[in-house]
Parts: structure tokens; sequence; C-alpha cells
């Protein structure tokens, strides 16, 4: 059923565009590309997050129409389209009274997505999200505004590590041309991205190397970050972001992982992988999900039960 999908954006009217907790550049950069170019086309479009939008993604077109919850909705939407979502229960929104009557489109390149949509389109080659909704919003007969275009980018760069991932082949630079030539200017986003960092985040990173622990021999490499941290600094956890990757970044390191306490409750864990060890599998045997380089999840074992359960399953990976 993934062909219907250009179809019905060119024919049906009111969408919700959504996607996950905890949103990253290419759920940001997905959603509201999706949401734009359905604008730009003359549609009724709806973009909802129940959680906070990350300050450094405050630069991104259409953040300000971003509603919270579906009563901020002027009407409703007969579908909903879910971006860069690995499971519904994923979702930053509430839908469920939404679901009763609208069909749900399911967007994302996820390894882990059980297809939880009426009609999905997972294609787990894709560098990204924003990837898919590029390839939808053309086949549907839609070119890029210049502001469809940087929200699209961030997302492709945000999930490609700026092209340096596993995965970036000649497809992924063509399709950041084909982006790029809606006529924005990269570099406004590359610079918020990457080169507008608040102080308080080179605190986070000092406390991430601080607290390093090198471990099997220095093929894994953890950290840890605590909620008191986040309140002393003033800072969000959206703002510790891609800090995991420099866990991974030496030589002879297989995997980074690092571990966030929320709350008393609720720990976070963020995987990386240079390709050996698979850490979508072993984020799946404690409730995640993500790729095979990039996984994470939550749970409410303690940190250090956590901890352990995370270094045994590594350590087995590794044998």
């Amino acid at each position: 059923m993934t062909t219907d999908i250009p179809d019905i954006l060119k024919r049906a009217d009111r969408f919700l565009i959504v996607t996950h907790v905890n949103p990253d550049g290419d759920a940001l950069g997905s959603m509201l590309g999706m949401h734009l170019a359905l604008r730009d086309m003359g549609k009724k479009s709806w973009a909802m997050l129940k959680d906070s939008f990350p300050e450094r993604y405050a630069f991104l077109p259409g953040r300000d129409s971003v509603c919270t919850s579906p009563e901020s909705l002027n009407g409703r939407p007969d579908w909903i389209v879910s971006l860069d979502v690995a499971s519904e229960g994923r979702i930053s929104a509430d839908v469920d009274l939404i679901r009763r009557t609208a069909t749900l489109i399911n967007i994302d390149h996820h390894p882990t997505n059980n297809g939880f949509g009426d009609i999905n389109l997972i294609q787990t080659e894709a560098t990204s999200t924003a990837e898919l909704v590029f390839t939808v919003l053309r086949r549907a007969g839609y070119a890029p505004s210049p502001e469809v275009g940087k929200c699209l980018y961030t997302g492709l760069i945000t999930d490609t590590g700026c092209f340096r991932f596993a995965g970036v082949n000649s497809d992924t630079l063509r399709l950041a041309s084909d982006i790029l030539a809606s006529g924005f200017d990269s570099y406004d986003v590359t610079r918020h991205i990457y080169e507008e960092y608040p102080l308080r985040r080179m605190e986070l990173e000092r406390l991430l190397l601080e607290r390093i622990r090198i471990l099997l021999e220095g093929r894994l490499v953890m950290s840890t970050f605590y909620e008191d941290d986040f309140k002393r600094l003033g800072a969000s956890v959206s703002e510790s972001e891609d800090l995991v990757n420099r866990l991974r970044e030496n030589s002879g390191v297989e995997v980074g992982v690092l571990l966030t306490q929320i709350s008393d409750e609720v720990c976070r864990a963020s995987l990386r992988s240079k390709g050996r060890v698979d850490v979508a599998r072993i984020a799946a045997t404690l409730g995640g999900g993500g790729h095979k380089n990039a996984a994470g999840l939550r749970s409410t074992l303690p940190l250090q039960a956590l901890q352990a359960e995370i270094v045994r399953c590594v350590a087995d990976a590794l044998q």
C-alpha cells in the first residue's frame, strides 16, 4: 500500500503530522517539512508535539505553528501522518481520540518498526525519514519551497552526522543536492545545529568526559548524566543530544553508551556502535529500539542495574 501515499497527499485535505518523543533533528525536520509542504499544496495541516520544542532547532520554519494538544486543533483531521516513530506508543501527541476516525500513515526508517500504521512506508535502508518525506512529496508532484527544504535538510544532516555515518552513499549526496536546489542557505542550518550551542552544553560535555568508564578492554565506553546535572546547569536533557557520539570516537572502541537519569523512576540510555555490535538488538531486549549503529531506550531499572545489564549485553554481542 505504500504507493498510495503520494496519491493520498494529492487528493485528501486534512492531515495531522506527528513524530516521536524526545524529538531529534530528523523527527522535527520531517514533521515540519511535511506540514509546511501540505500547506503549500492547499491542504489543512496541523503539526502536533507534546514535548517541548528543543531550543537547538528553534530556527526551523513552521516551529510557531506547532500545536501541543488536540484541544488546540481548529478542526478534525482525516489522516494522521506519523514520521520517524518506531512504535505507536512513542508518538509525542495525544492521538487516541483522533485515531478512532482518522487513518494512520506510518513513514519511518527504523528496523524495529512493526508496521503499526493503517498504511506503512518503512524503508530501513533510508538514511533518514526526511529522505522518505522528500521522495513522497516529489512523487506527489510537490517541489519544495526554501522553508521545506531547510526542514528536510536538517533531518538529513542530523541523521547522517553531516554525512559521516554508515549508509551514506552517492544517492544520499544527490538527495542533498536536490534538497539544496530549493534555495536556502545550507550554512544557516549547520551553523544553528553545530556552532550555536549554549555555553552550558560545554559544562555537560565536561561532565561526560570526567565520568567516562572504559570497559571490556576498551571496546565499550560509558558515561552518565544525572537529573541534578541538568537542574544545576539550567539545561534540558535535549541539550545532551549527540554527546553520546563522543564516546565512540577513539580507536578500538566499538560501542559508546550514555546513561541519563531523567527522574527517580526513569533512566534513558543512548547507544552508538561502529558496526560490529547491533545496538538496536540490545535496546530492543530492554524495551527500546533504533538502528544497528544508533539506538535508545527508557527503563525503570535503577541506573546501576541498567548499566550492568547493558554491559552484559554488549559483552555477549562482542563474543
